[in-house]
């Protein structure tokens, strides 16, 4: 496994953070396409489906997420906003190495991956915990 949760990555809204777990599952079925598939022909179509699907649910989820920051007049949504919208022009780039065709880029994208999804998680989506908390909203 390449990205092993923790419960300190945790941020106390149950939706969110399962949303959270998905994404560090699409992660690790991206590093396994990368890594246990053999065949290039094979390989960049399924990393291809993969990273798709990374993207889409992470833009889902950014779309619940800052919802429920704007539904809840969440103080920092600005900045969160702006990481997601840093984050989204990041994924373009990838987007367009993928079709490109070159899979050298495959390995750094997964170790950004994973260190944006951690340090945004316990950094920046931390910070709603308490203020989420506090409106009793842990079941969204």
């Amino acid at each position: 496994m390449f990205f092993e949760w923790q419960d300190s990555y945790l941020t106390g809204v149950s939706r969110l953070d399962g949303h959270h777990l998905k994404l560090v599952a699409l992660i690790n079925n991206l590093y396994t396409d990368a890594l246990g598939e053999t065949d290039t022909g094979r390989k960049q179509p399924l990393i291809g489906k993969t990273l798709e699907e990374l993207i889409d649910y992470s833009y889902y989820h950014f779309a619940a997420e800052e919802d429920l920051m704007l539904t809840y007049e969440y103080p920092g949504y600005m900045p969160h906003k702006e990481e997601h919208d840093q984050f989204k022009l990041e994924v373009k780039n990838m987007i367009r190495k993928h079709q490109a065709g070159n899979l050298a880029w495959v390995l750094p994208i997964l170790s950004y991956l994973k260190d944006w999804l951690i340090i945004h998680v316990v950094n920046t989506d931390k910070q709603y915990e308490a203020y989420f908390s506090k409106r009793d909203i842990a079941e969204f």
